[in-house]
């Protein structure tokens, strides 16, 4: 089996664009990847629209706003795969 891939995104009052982006990351050919979707403490907490639209996706929601970095490390410890692609 190929290397398992993470791919990393950053969630902030942003549900419809995350979406969006969710929707296009079905089309992955790739056998082996995970997407992680760090929500970096939304006005909105959208983790019951991206559990029941992504069931698939791994949702982290921050307690703070740990901006890009902080949420992305946030991603990086649930992370599995060998390779990291931040989106």
């Amino acid at each position: 089996m190929p290397p398992l891939v993470s791919i990393i995104t950053i969630n902030y009052n942003q549900l419809e664009h995350t979406c969006a982006l969710l929707h296009s990351l079905r089309n992955i050919t790739y056998p082996n990847v995970e997407v992680i979707v760090i929500d970096n403490h939304s006005v909105e907490n959208p983790e019951q629209v991206m559990l029941t639209q992504f069931p698939e996706v791994i949702f982290i929601r921050s307690a703070v706003n740990a901006g890009f970095a902080g949420g992305n490390n946030l991603g990086i410890d649930k992370a599995q795969g060998e390779y990291l692609l931040f989106l």
